[in-house]
C-alpha cells in the first residue's frame, strides 16, 4: 500500500527532528512576549536613571531617541523596520502573522515613552468651554502639567510601541500584470522633491503590545541594578 509523501517524510525524520524542526520555527517568529510589565512604578529620586534606562533599552532595540525631554518626561525614538520571513537573521517580530504581515508589507515600529506622576489624569475636553490652543511655552497654564525634575513622588512609566505601514500615494494596482501599475500625478505645484521616485508615506496601523512588555521588562531589569560608582552624568533635557 504506496504512504502518502507526508508520512513517508514523517517516517523518514523521526519525531525528535521534527521537534528541532518546529521549535526553529517557533523561534524564527520572533522573540518579544508578553511577560514584561504594563506600567513600571518609581520613586521620583529614581527619575534620571529611569529615563537613562528607557534611553539605553532603545539603543539596544535599534530605535535611539529623536528627542528626550526630562521636565514633561517624554522620549520619542527613531524608526526601525520589522524583520520579515525573508530575513531568517532577524528575531524581531511578534509572532508568525506579524512577519508574514512584514513580507507582504513594508512596516516599522518606533517607541514612545511617558513619564507621569501617578495617577494623574489629562484634563478633560468635555470640561473646557472654549479650545484656545496650546498654551505658550514657559507660560502658567504650560507649567501647570509638572516638572518631573523638579516633581517629588512616585512616577508611573508606560511604552507605547507603533507600528506604521509604508504606503505609496495615488497607486492604481493594475490586477493583471505589475507592469501595468501606475501613479497618479498631483496637480499641485511645488509638492515634489525633484526626483523621479515613487513618494512614499508612512501612516500608524497598530500598536505591538508584546514589543512594549518586551522593552519594559528591559527596562525594568536596569532600573533594579545597584548603581555603580562609574555611572554616567546626567544629559542636559532637549
Amino acid at each position: 500500500m504506496d504512504r502518502s509523501p507526508i508520512r513517508t517524510i514523517l517516517g523518514y525524520c523521526g519525531a525528535p527532528t521534527i521537534a528541532v524542526l518546529a521549535s526553529c520555527v517557533i523561534l524564527l517568529t520572533g522573540c518579544n512576549t508578553m511577560n514584561g510589565p504594563a506600567v513600571i512604578e518609581i520613586d521620583s529620586a529614581d527619575y534620571s536613571k529611569a529615563f537613562e534606562a528607557c534611553i539605553e533599552a532603545s539603543r539596544n532595540a535599534g530605535m535611539p531617541p529623536q528627542a528626550a525631554d526630562r521636565t514633561t518626561g517624554i522620549i520619542e525614538t527613531e524608526p526601525k523596520t520589522i524583520g520579515s520571513w525573508i530575513e531568517p537573521w532577524r528575531f524581531d517580530s511578534t509572532g508568525a502573522m506579524q512577519k508574514a504581515e512584514n513580507t507582504a508589507q513594508f512596516q516599522r515600529r518606533r517607541v514612545r515613552f511617558v513619564f507621569t506622576p501617578k495617577d494623574w489624569q489629562p484634563e478633560s475636553i468635555e470640561a473646557i468651554a472654549t479650545m484656545t490652543g496650546p498654551a505658550a511655552p514657559g507660560s502658567t497654564d504650560d507649567l501647570k502639567r509638572f516638572d518631573l525634575e523638579t516633581y517629588k513622588g512616585p512616577i508611573e512609566i508606560r511604552a507605547r510601541v507603533f507600528v506604521e505601514r509604508n504606503f505609496t500615494d495615488g497607486m492604481r494596482i493594475n490586477t493583471w500584470s505589475s507592469t501595468l501599475t501606475s501613479q497618479t500625478q498631483t496637480p499641485t505645484p511645488g509638492v515634489t522633491d525633484g526626483s523621479t521616485r515613487a513618494q512614499t508615506t508612512w501612516t500608524p496601523v497598530g500598536r505591538d503590545e508584546a514589543s512594549e512588555r518586551t522593552i519594559m521588562a528591559e527596562i525594568q531589569t536596569m532600573i533594579d541594578e545597584p548603581a555603580t560608582s562609574n555611572q554616567t552624568v546626567d544629559a542636559p533635557s532637549s
